[in-house]
């Protein structure tokens, strides 16, 4: 029987003993230092999710999730066994007043090869030049690279890539990837730029040399095609903003040489280039009126890109691209090549319009969710409005298009998919929703509503990442209200209509920014799985307090862990380290303090902190010690 495993994400807790549990901890943690330094940032939701990966190289894979309106950072989770997941870490704020236009997209990679994870990310866009927390940043791509220190990634930036000169400030990208395309034996990231105007739309192949982090690292533009013509001797590409890019291997050469599918924000465009060689590519020359094809019916586009996978097993590739303006319809595009075909050109029977429906508007990934040993392609699925909560329908956040061809099959054969919907019901499922209160001519009816536009993201496929014998899909939610109401409703005969008041405003009970499915057979049960959050790491008052000779401090960790327990003065000087890195098993634990420095001194009268330390986190208390 498939699980479908639901670990929640929440601004108020990310799910703890019990599943649907609101804590205190917030998603607005301040890294390496105490928690009650964190900013008070508001956060609606989640734009991205990336995985899985093994940055730090511990053998346990991470989730990257973005904090799209929280000050502009990523935090990651980390597997820590079966249906369990540890938030391990926070890159710092950067910029409180940015835009919502970071943190749009994230990916991890070694860009530089030398066995050191980044976490990487596209920021600055309207960062405050005197931000009081960061100073002056500028607009690039960021990397925190991995410090050697388990799951610890810094607390600034080990690079920044900052864009070309002719590239203005004005810069927005939705996805990008991350792979060695050009088979020289190093990755590039590749991405499309929504620039402020018409040359600033491209799409970029970067690579790095040098060793980030080193001052010495050095950013190459292996490549960039604009989508519009700028003047005679530049190639049209169809036009609109730069959006997606997709790495695929379309002629099926297996030649480690691969094709970049490239798709831009106006009447639903495509065009392609090649790799041929280390840092060379090519695309359809100029006057080529094949090189582009404008596939939808208006302004339309992949807002959050689409995905490449062999899905028919014959050796090459084929593209799906969601298109986000079909408007609830799901509608999936297909980009294929038969054998000979040139794959610098698009054409009709290339890009097969809205071919699989319904599947997903916004985020799509490929893996074997069904466990059969052939890929799934896996999309974000309808919201749940307060329509479905009344009507008690079960939420669909993750459909499926199954692929029960043959191998070899023809990928262009609607009837070799099978399309699916998960049934991912959790009571959590209806705590963004209001409730009203309808009075129609003496007539009292209740119905709900959706209090905010609770949606399901961009999708990261996690295969077997807890080794539990099934594959993982995590979920990403943005727009997540904070607080939904009680609404009066009256019907008001002499205008037609109803008069509403709002009788009362209350915090959401829940907030949900991640859920980790696992997926088997289609067969649906909710399992309880943990995300454990630093608010999840108890320390308790001490005993006595105020104290004379010695007092007792309790702390309870939730898995085991190395912990330290240090005890500081007022001024940040370290006292005494009760505990230093040692590994303490899940549970409640108790240690004294005899009031005496490391060398065996007594402690001077006056008021002292106690800290718990854990990975990149601590907590503290106050105490007081009199004689």
């Amino acid at each position: 029987m498939q699980k479908v495993t639901v670990a929640l994400l929440l601004v108020f807790g990310l799910s703890v003993g019990s599943l649907y549990a609101q804590t205190e901890y917030s998603f607005d943690v301040a890294t390496t230092v105490d928690l009650d330094m964190a900013f008070p940032i508001p956060q609606s939701g989640v734009r991205t999710i990336a995985g899985p990966y093994d940055l730090d190289n511990d053998g346990l894979y991470e989730l990257l999730v973005s904090d799209y309106t929280g000050g502009g950072r990523v935090h990651v989770l980390e597997n820590a066994g079966i249906d369990t997941w540890e938030h391990v870490y926070s890159t710092p704020v950067l910029d409180s007043t940015g835009s919502t236009n970071n943190i749009r997209a994230i990916t991890g990679g070694d860009l530089d090869g030398d066995g050191a994870g980044e976490i990487i990310f596209f920021a600055g866009r309207d960062y405050s030049a005197t931000n009081p927390n960061i100073g002056d940043l500028p607009p690039g791509l960021y990397f925190f690279e991995h410090t050697g220190s388990d799951d610890d990634y810094g607390m600034a930036a080990a690079a920044i890539y900052e864009f070309p000169g002719d590239l203005p400030d004005r810069w927005r990208t939705e996805q990008f990837q991350v792979a060695d395309v050009d088979g020289d034996g190093a990755d590039e990231i590749m991405f499309g730029n929504n620039g402020s105007a018409n040359n600033y739309d491209s799409w970029y192949v970067v690579s790095v040399t040098g060793d980030i982090g080193s001052s010495f690292e050095t950013f190459v533009e292996e490549a960039r095609w604009t989508s519009r013509a700028l003047d005679p001797d530049t190639v049209a590409r169809g036009g609109g903003s730069a959006y997606g890019i997709v790495p695929a291997d379309l002629d099926g050469s297996g030649d480690g040489l691969m094709e970049l599918s490239m798709q831009s924000w106006n009447s639903f465009n495509f065009t392609n280039a090649a790799a041929t060689g280390a840092n060379t590519y090519e695309a359809a020359a100029f006057g080529d009126t094949l090189g582009w094809y404008q596939a939808g019916p208006g302004d339309h586009v992949s807002l959050f890109s689409g995905t490449a996978v062999d899905i028919n097993g014959d050796g090459d590739d084929e593209v799906f691209w969601p298109r986000f303006q079909s408007f609830g319809d799901g509608a999936v595009s297909l980009l294929n090549y038969e054998s000979g075909e040139n794959v610098l050109q698009v054409t009709p029977d290339n890009l097969l319009l809205d071919f699989l429906s319904p599947l997903t508007n916004f985020g799509i990934v490929a893996g074997d969710v069904t466990g059969d040993g052939n890929p799934d392609l896996i999309g974000a699925g309808a919201s749940y409005t307060g329509a479905d909560a009344d009507a008690a329908a079960p939420s669909s956040w993750v459909r499926v298009a199954a692929w029960v061809g043959p191998i070899g099959g023809d990928p262009e054969d609607i009837n070799n998919y099978s399309l699916r919907t998960f049934d991912t019901s959790a009571p959590v499922d209806t705590t963004h929703l209001s409730t009203v209160f309808r009075d129609s001519a003496g007539v009292m009816t209740q119905y709900r509503e959706t209090a905010d536009g609770k949606f399901a993201t961009k999708l990261a496929y996690l295969g077997d990442a807890d080794m539990d014998g099934v594959a993982e899909v995590a979920v990403g939610f943005q727009s997540v209200p904070d607080s939904i109401q009680i609404i009066d409703e009256v019907w008001n005969a002499d205008s037609t209509r109803y008069d509403r008041t709002v009788r009362e405003t209350s915090a959401a009970p829940a907030r949900e920014f991640v859920r980790i499915l696992s997926a088997g057979n289609f067969n649906v049960s909710v399992e309880d799985t943990r995300i454990i959050t630093p608010d999840d790491y108890k320390l308790e008052a001490n005993y006595p307090n105020p104290f004379n000779g010695e007092t007792t401090i309790g702390f309870e960790l939730p898995l085991d862990k190395e912990i330290s327990l240090k005890v500081y003065d007022v001024t940040g000087r370290l006292v005494n380290t009760l505990i230093n890195d040692e590994r303490y098993p899940k549970g409640l634990h108790r240690v004294t303090w005899d009031g005496k420095t490391a060398g065996g001194a007594a402690a001077a009268s006056g008021t002292y902190f106690y800290t718990l330390e854990y990975g990149n986190f601590r907590k503290s208390r106050q105490m007081v010690l009199v004689k």
